[in-house]
């Protein structure tokens, strides 16, 4: 038996974790009913996470259904199978009928969440979002790796717990338990040699440690070095293996890393011309063409056994593409694209909350929000006078970072406004009819366009007649 599971914790007193996390775990369980948020535990892989969900369950007596989203992503199937689980009364093992009513609760384990898909296809994420809303009467745990992998609309649905990955003296100590359980004799500095190479994930150090000491008395260090874990490679370094040497081991050390090889895809391809050119370029391009082929046809057909012919295609591929190693140093860069899908994330997410703050306070809905008003409220912000403008980003309760999505440079002499004269929100609402009724709108903004364009053509004429002077200046009207 896998020592992993053999001593996975049975409560939670047992799970090795920081304090505020069990603290926040234990008040969510105690305190839940109907209506309340999931519990969504995020973090790196083996630092327990499972673990806790499984162990809190035990804890409070509640049956448990676990599910991995990576392996079953179907809307039909969450449904199906989370949406039978979170809204009908529970059955036990034993056939027993457990009644939610008398306080007998199965919890509903969401495993690897981040990896559910989004796609209308399949539907899976938009599936849980729906099945959430409904308030199930079941509680519900979701579990991963990157939760900002997720929608903001699911992230915000839950309660979410960050976990860090763990220390090697907190994994020493686990090791060490069992250990004495196994009545292995070994010394504290193995464990911690062993805990430093899992590098904060405890999974992977009992597994290394259960391989080196089972059916031992004893371990010894040397035991240790001979069968050392390969330590997790940094994605530097990788980039340095595919471009300064033609060694295919390169394949290998790439499946280490703690990336995806939709993350590698794109260090490579970011890279490529920083050190390759012509015909080297060519066909290092057509690797990454054919590699993202693959993977393509695992994000649609889920073949997650196509991963390594497309890592192998990104790595080795890129790597023997070039007639002979590069020489020298390069200052790899990180994805530029990563920076362009953060910046249009962050752009959605500033539109969300200002059309939410226009369709609370204008009593519209998100889409009539977007479509009625916000071209109408972005252009008064830009043309009516500052005071006026003031006065409306402070009915709408806009932030000075909101106002300079709007209205950009204008934003500064706008907010300093609002904080030199205090404004704030007003719930008389009637003081908006001047600004919002279309021909006052019309005749307000056509008066300051009038304005500005005759001061426009105030500065021409002056422009002009410097021009002139300059035209006819002579040598001794100048020096006159």
């Amino acid at each position: 038996m896998l020592w992993v599971e053999k001593y996975r914790p049975k409560t939670i007193e047992e799970v090795v974790a920081d304090k505020n996390i069990i603290s926040k775990v234990i008040k969510w369980a105690k305190s839940w009913k109907r209506g309340s948020k999931p519990l969504l535990l995020a973090g790196p892989p083996g630092v327990g996470k499972t673990s806790l969900a499984l162990a809190l369950a035990n804890t409070m007596g509640w049956e448990v259904v676990e599910l991995n989203a990576s392996d079953q992503r179907s809307w039909r199937i969450i449904e199906r199978i989370v949406g039978e689980s979170a809204f009908n009364e529970t059955i036990s093992d034993e056939g027993e009928f457990l009644s939610s009513r008398a306080g007998r609760l199965k919890l509903i384990i969401l495993d690897e969440v981040d990896n559910i898909h989004k796609k209308e296809d399949v539907g899976g994420e938009a599936a849980l979002i729906r099945l959430i809303k409904r308030k199930p009467a079941q509680p519900l745990i979701l579990i991963a790796n990157d939760p900002y992998k997720l929608s903001p609309e699911l992230r915000n649905l839950c309660e979410m717990v960050n976990f860090k990955r763990l220390t090697k003296h907190q994994m020493a100590r686990v090791l060490e338990r069992i250990a004495l359980k196994e009545g292995i004799k070994v010394d504290k500095k193995v464990l911690l040699q062993i805990a430093e190479n899992a590098g904060g994930d405890l999974r992977a150090a009992i597994n290394d440690f259960q391989a080196l000491a089972e059916g031992k008395e004893e371990l010894k260090p040397e035991d240790v070095f001979l069968t050392k874990r390969t330590q997790e490679k940094d994605i530097f370094k990788v980039m340095q293996m595919i471009f300064k040497t033609k060694n295919p081991a390169v394949y290998n050390e790439a499946m280490l890393l703690d990336e995806s090889p939709e993350d590698v895809i794109h260090w490579v391809e970011e890279n490529v011309p920083l050190e390759y050119l012509g015909m080297e370029l060519v066909n290092a391009y057509g690797a990454l063409s054919r590699a993202d082929i693959f993977l393509g046809r695992v994000r649609k057909r889920q073949y997650y056994r196509l991963w390594k012919y497309a890592s192998y295609l990104m790595t080795v591929g890129v790597q023997q593409a070039k007639e002979k190693p590069k020489k020298g140093f390069t200052r790899y860069r990180r994805p530029v694209v990563w920076q362009m899908l953060f910046q249009l994330r962050s752009k959605r997410e500033m539109m969300r909350k200002i059309l939410e703050k226009i369709g609370k306070y204008s009593h519209l809905s998100r889409r009539k929000a977007r479509t009625e008003m916000f071209p109408t409220i972005k252009l008064l912000l830009r043309e009516l006078d500052v005071d006026k403008a003031a006065t409306i980003a402070a009915f709408y309760e806009l932030t000075k970072e909101e106002l300079e999505f709007l209205v950009g440079e204008r934003a500064a002499e706008i907010w300093e406004y609002i904080e030199k004269h205090g404004l704030h929100r007003i719930e008389d609402e009637t003081f908006l009819e001047s600004f919002t009724k279309a021909d006052k709108i019309s005749e307000t903004i056509s008066e300051t366009r009038k304005e500005r364009e005759e001061e426009e053509e105030e500065r021409k004429e002056v422009r002009t007649k410097k021009k002139k002077a300059g035209k006819n200046l002579t040598l001794d009207s100048f020096f006159s």
